[in-house]
């Protein structure tokens, strides 16, 4: 992969080719920003640009070393991800997965962990990387390089390594010569502290609307406008963007509207029936309608905060928010906005949809008809999904 390939962290990209050319090239690194930032596409980028053979102000993408990059199959790039241990189908380690790896980064880098356990039809299961990884690891990067270029180590997910990651500190402290880790993250909280105390740490920003634009009209050829719908909704995350490319937003603010009519009044019946409606569409499209919900809702947030200057609404969708900011305070709003991100989690984990349509419906009447929102109904739980 390019680095021009990369959407924006521009100034990033400077200062780790700016690292290659003064051959000061921390020898672990941790790539680190919220999901959908870029953060695993510069790691490519930067593996390959490290191994380039006519390197200049980007990657020749010409030499054999960046033909075998950009398709997965330098000999000294490695991967390491989470993934599924499977004994009976003999997929005990990363470079079993390999095919389905390659497969998942072929069709857009900018993917996140779900999408990937989705990728390899394991979605009601946790990925993890295992001790028998960390050896492996260890293994791979004791061999010598094929080439005289780095041997690099790309790490996506570190917050997946079980605390048999401590096998790794004596390789990360001291590595072969060339030897380089790229650690890609996005929750240092969830990372050994071990082993993050050991990574620079290089710190990605979100996107910006304009930047996802531009990327999802150059790879996608969508209309500018609808470009822009969709980085207004994605919210800086180009993986959610991803997911909103094929779905239509067009009639969102009126089923929005016509929904939390139902909510507020609240009819029952009416709220079975779209429940009904909810169910019939696909997972994406589900998920697609509540992130359109938060993008409102944060909007109004930002109204109750007079901060109204700030919004990013369309006249239908600023005629709305003017109804809902008056009956609702920040505080519900507040709580509505976690609502729907935590629908979009049981969304994300096949959670039966009429059942959640209906709990999310009840959640959604009680903001309008109680001075506090309960924090979980008890007919529907996480445990059940």
């Amino acid at each position: 992969m390019l680095s021009s390939e990369v959407i924006g962290n521009d100034s990033l990209k400077d200062k780790l080719r700016e690292s290659v050319r003064h051959n000061r090239v921390s020898h672990a690194q941790l790539f680190l920003g919220p999901e959908g930032c870029g953060n695993l596409p510069m790691a490519l980028a930067f593996a390959q640009y490290l191994n380039c053979e006519n390197r200049g102000e980007d990657s020749c993408g010409e030499c054999a070393s960046c033909r075998q990059a950009s398709q997965l199959t330098h000999p000294d790039i490695h991967f390491t991800f989470p993934f599924i241990f499977n004994e009976k189908e003999k997929r005990l380690k990363c470079s079993d997965w390999m095919p389905e790896w390659r497969s998942f980064i072929g069709q857009n880098p900018y993917r996140d962990y779900t999408t990937w356990i989705r990728h390899i039809g394991k979605e009601n299961k946790q990925g993890n990387i295992n001790a028998r990884e960390c050896l492996d690891i260890i293994h791979r990067l004791s061999l010598k390089t094929f080439t005289n270029g780095y041997k690099v180590l790309i790490l996506w997910l570190p917050e997946f390594l079980e605390k048999e990651g401590n096998r790794l500190l004596k390789l990360i402290e001291e590595p072969p010569d060339k030897t380089i880790f790229l650690f890609v993250g996005h929750n240092p909280d969830r990372i050994l502290n071990t082993i993050l105390s050991r990574l620079q740490v290089t710190r990605f920003s979100r996107l910006t609307d304009e930047e996802i634009a531009q990327g999802l009209a150059a790879s996608d050829g969508l209309t500018e406008e609808s470009a822009r719908n969709i980085a207004i909704l994605a919210n800086g995350n180009m993986s959610r963007a991803l997911e909103l490319v094929h779905v239509s937003a067009s009639d969102y603010t009126n089923d929005l509207y016509k929904w939390l009519v139902v909510c507020a009044t609240p009819r029952i019946p009416d709220m079975i029936d779209w429940a009904d409606k909810f169910r019939a569409l696909g997972r994406e499209e589900q998920k697609a309608f509540l992130y359109y919900a938060i993008h409102v809702f944060r909007e109004i947030l930002l109204m109750l905060n007079h901060a109204a200057s700030l919004n990013r609404l369309t006249g239908k969708e600023m005629e709305l928010a003017g109804r809902l900011g008056k009956k609702l305070d920040a505080e519900r709003v507040e709580r509505i906005l976690q609502v729907f991100d935590r629908y979009i989690y049981y969304v994300e984990r096949n959670a039966s949809a009429k059942i959640l349509a209906m709990n999310l419906s009840v959640e959604i009447m009680h903001a309008f008809t109680r001075k506090s929102l309960p924090a979980r109904q008890v007919f529907f739980k996480a445990a059940d999904v």
